[in-house]
């Protein structure tokens, strides 16, 4: 990416309008703001101190973990995310990971934008359907939620089709195979995608991408049968979980796009359809699949972007509304801290400064399940663990902060109160508060 005079900056030759940048530059403060809030406040989950982990002891060719209780290659085939590790070395903390995924999804909006140029669309429509993605609750979730190796899939998947709509063979297959090391059911869709293309369009890379699919399938077999392991998948089933739901997904996915993914036409359309059904067969597994800020969504998320590019070379009038539904979307069908009524976490620092102190102490320390938030701060420290279920006093609590007097309170505006807190959330009387961890 270079910057040319004038304001505007380029990707392979093309020039966007500066606001996208100016955009992204802004989602990915407000986000990387938000989620710093959320480590603060001990409330993220397992999955970003399994991550931080397993890169700290990458540095000793291990990719253990003790929240998984075994190398986390065994459960999941992401060898590129082993490419992310030096940086991890260099600044060990949750911070880089938080940063790692914002920037994953911000920089993911260029390449869709350069993408849309490539095609034809004029600027100021890519530019608007860009900041579209960056609006979706899907894209927002990816960065709020816990790290996950899916948030790389927007970023990839516009790489790829930007590389094969220039017909650049080398560079295609080389973002394939990172799309490939991924996540293991990310090798069905390059598959599906790769036959497709053969079918449809150059039978050579097609070809090409079904046989890379079809290799590092056998690759993860074989490496998972030499060690007497399975991937942690969830489970399918046939009859459909919660369609309703997906129903819901589908529309809000499309919704920031100005449902501009269905001009692509039905035949099109149906090249969606493994997308879906993996999220609409997918049993209820840890939370509700179809929810729509969740990792699974981000295969979803990429091709309903890249379609949606096709639906504006159609009809170019339609980006007119995409930000003001984007603005709707993130509003009021958000599942971030966002949404309309919601209010930042407030940050119990005592309980913070403990979490920091388990992650600097030199000896072997167990933490029980249900204290997953000090877990992703302590967890850059390899001696610390995550106990396999939560302690006897486990206390849920609520999921946002719906007070506004009091956030505002925290920040020494208006009234002082007196707040109790559970996981950074004010509760009213009664309310039992969290044992606090030894």
């Amino acid at each position: 990416m270079t910057f040319r005079k004038g304001g505007g900056f380029s990707w392979g030759g093309r020039v966007a309008h500066p606001l996208l940048l100016y955009a992204a530059i802004l989602f990915g403060v407000v986000y990387f703001a938000l989620d710093l809030n959320r480590l603060y406040a001990l409330r993220y989950g397992a999955d970003l101190g399994t991550y931080l982990q397993t890169f700290v002891n990458l540095q000793h060719g291990s990719s253990w973990n003790y929240a998984e209780w075994r190398p986390h290659f065994q459960v999941h085939d992401c060898w590129t995310l082993a490419l992310l590790a030096p940086l991890v070395w260099l600044f060990p903390s949750a911070e880089m990971l938080l940063m790692i995924q914002v920037a994953a999804i911000a920089c993911a909006a260029l390449v869709l934008a350069a993408f849309a140029r490539e095609l034809g669309v004029e600027r100021r429509a890519a530019t608007l359907l860009a900041i579209a993605f960056l609006l979706t609750p899907s894209a927002q979730g990816l960065v709020y939620d816990n790290f996950s190796e899916n948030v790389f899939v927007p970023l990839l998947a516009f790489s790829g089709a930007l590389f094969a709509r220039r017909q650049a063979i080398v560079p295609t297959l080389v973002i394939a195979q990172l799309l490939l090391g991924l996540k293991e059911d990310e090798l069905l869709f390059v598959a599906w995608f790769g036959v497709a293309c053969a079918f449809l369009w150059e039978r050579r890379l097609g070809v090409a991408l079904v046989l890379l699919a079809v290799i590092n399938a056998a690759g993860f077999a074989i490496f998972e049968a030499a060690h007497h392991v399975r991937p942690h998948d969830p489970g399918y089933v046939l009859v459909p979980h919660d369609p309703l739901g997906v129903l819901w997904l589908l529309i809000f996915v499309t919704l920031p796009f100005a449902f501009a993914p269905l001009a692509v036409g039905w035949r099109a359309l149906l090249l969606g359809v493994p997308l879906v059904a993996e999220i609409l067969f997918m049993a209820p597994w840890t939370y509700e699949a179809s929810r729509i800020g969740s990792h699974y969504t981000a295969p979803l998320l990429a091709a309903s972007a890249i379609a949606a590019v096709f639906g504006v070379a159609r009809r170019a009038g339609v980006v007119r509304w995409m930000v003001p539904l984007g603005i709707i979307a993130t509003l009021f069908f958000n599942d971030t801290v966002l949404h309309v009524g919601r209010w930042p976490y407030i940050v119990d620092w005592s309980a913070y400064a403990r979490a920091l102190t388990i992650r600097e102490e030199p000896r072997t320390r167990l933490i029980p399940r249900d204290q997953e938030g000090v877990w992703a701060v302590a967890a850059v420290n390899p001696r610390v663990r995550l106990a396999l279920r939560a302690g006897p006093h486990a206390v849920f609590c609520p999921a946002y902060d719906r007070s506004a007097t009091d956030f505002f309170s925290s920040l020494g505006i208006g009234a002082r109160r007196t707040l109790r807190l559970c996981g950074g959330v004010p509760v009213a009387a009664g309310v039992p508060t969290p044992v606090p961890y030894p």
